[in-house]
């Protein structure tokens, strides 16, 4: 998708969108590098029909916790949608100005509450019976559900303590362990262990005595046993559930909290041992990290002040195989001075990860640091893409010394016959 943005120079920029991967501006991509020759896909070209010529006017998030991205192209009567999900299998969805969904990816659907469909919806339950959920399809022809993006809100009250089963639809907190302090954290903990303790018991228990089991629910399908369940949660786990209230920060900047705080997050936690292993003063710590460290990682992100983009790396190993190939393309280079430009800046690095900031866990990591995120994450992929093309290129000269060897090898070997056929004749 390309983007012609207005001014005296009228520079043209290039956006990349990856379903369920990525979006970002990038350098690297070309038509050349797509491979243009070849025909486009029917999703592609209804792309083409719908959003030529139209500027991309806007670029939001469905709900303020979900990943799912619109793009909107156009304004009044042309407006038109770019739906992209970054989650699943992902998905890139086409819909007009009323989100009519004009063309996508792939199909699926929605299993939401009836509750939330509408009150035509309701009476139709009611007339035709059914349960008290309702699919919604994502399919062309239908309303994109753009009502089901997750908000998080802010709602002033207890959490939820795990033995709810009441059925109720909750609102997704921002509290949780932000709102408690170190003793009713140090609960709220030994409720969700205590609760991981019940189930694991049960299904233990389930494993151990499988013939007291009427519905032989001790084993899999095709035979296959289950495993045992362990009664212990890690640290940082135990954060992600989502009535911690602080599930929405992620695994990193969750790890990161932790380690601020002076505790592993890879610290095992059951009902039996966190009395001494994760005392109630210790979540004092905790907390504090969760509330100041989280907000102002939060922050940062949103007012775009993380201080550019970085790509955390390892210096591979050199081996002799690398120093020899090393050497000879210093030779083909200084043969050929056009080619020293394609090379790879990074092929002495294994890049591992690409982060919008530095956290606690990356301080002693080597890295490199970009004037902006969306440049970061386009050299990461960029080399990715140089290393797959790299690979491919070194195998088929692998293959091709191989072929040669095995004509040197004939041709010495057709020699030597013949050698050895001339001295026959001579004696």
């Amino acid at each position: 998708t390309q983007e012609t943005t207005t001014g005296q120079d009228q520079k043209r920029a290039m956006l990349l969108i990856e379903s369920g991967v990525r979006f970002h501006p990038t350098t690297h991509h070309s038509q050349s590098s797509s491979g243009s020759s070849s025909m486009p896909s029917p999703f592609a070209m209804k792309l083409r029909k719908h959003l030529r010529n139209l500027r991309l006017e806007n670029v939001s998030q469905l709900g303020n916790l979900d990943r799912v991205v619109d793009f909107r192209f156009g304004s009044g009567s042309y407006a038109h949608h770019l739906i992209l999900e970054l989650y699943s299998q992902g998905n890139l969805i086409l819909c007009d100005g009323e989100y009519r969904i004009l063309g996508l990816l792939r199909t699926h659907e929605y299993e939401v509450k009836s509750d939330d469909v509408g009150e035509e919806k309701k009476d139709e339950k009611k007339d035709g019976g059914g349960g008290g959920m309702e699919e919604v399809k994502v399919r062309v022809g239908n309303i994109y559900p753009v009502t089901f993006a997750t908000t998080l809100t802010a709602v002033v009250g207890s959490g939820s303590t795990g033995d709810d089963d009441s059925g109720e639809e909750a609102v997704t907190k921002v509290d949780g362990l932000l709102a408690m302090d170190a003793a009713a954290a140090y609960e709220w903990a030994k409720a969700e262990l205590l609760s991981v303790q019940k189930k694991a018991l049960a299904v233990n228990s389930e494993i151990q005595n499988p013939n007291d089991d009427k519905g032989g629910k001790g084993k899999k399908k095709g035979g296959k046993k289950k495993k045992a369940m362990d009664e212990s949660v890690v640290l940082k786990a135990l954060l992600l559930k989502p009535n911690s209230g602080v599930y929405h920060y992620g695994p990193s900047l969750i790890e990161h909290c932790v380690w601020t705080a002076g505790i592993d997050p890879v610290l095992k936690l059951s009902h039996d041992n966190i009395e001494y292993t994760l005392p109630e003063a210790s979540w004092n710590d905790l907390i504090t990290s969760l509330r100041e460290e989280g907000s102002k990682v939060i922050e940062n992100l949103t007012t775009g002040d993380g201080g550019g983009g970085y790509i955390l790396y390892k210096t591979k190993a050199a081996t002799n195989d690398d120093t020899a190939k090393a050497a000879n393309d210093k030779i083909t280079n200084s043969l050929l001075p056009s080619m020293i430009t394609n090379q790879n800046p990074h092929s002495d690095k294994t890049l591992l990860e690409f982060q919008p900031h530095l956290l606690h866990q990356h301080k002693h990591q080597q890295y490199l640091k970009y004037a902006t995120f969306a440049i970061a994450t386009d050299e990461f992929f960029s080399h990715l893409s140089s290393q797959r093309v790299a690979a491919r290129a070194d195998a088929a000269e692998a293959a091709a010394h191989v072929r040669l060897a095995k004509i040197q090898a004939d041709q010495q070997n057709r020699v030597v016959g013949l050698v050895k056929e001339q001295e026959r004749w001579r004696e």
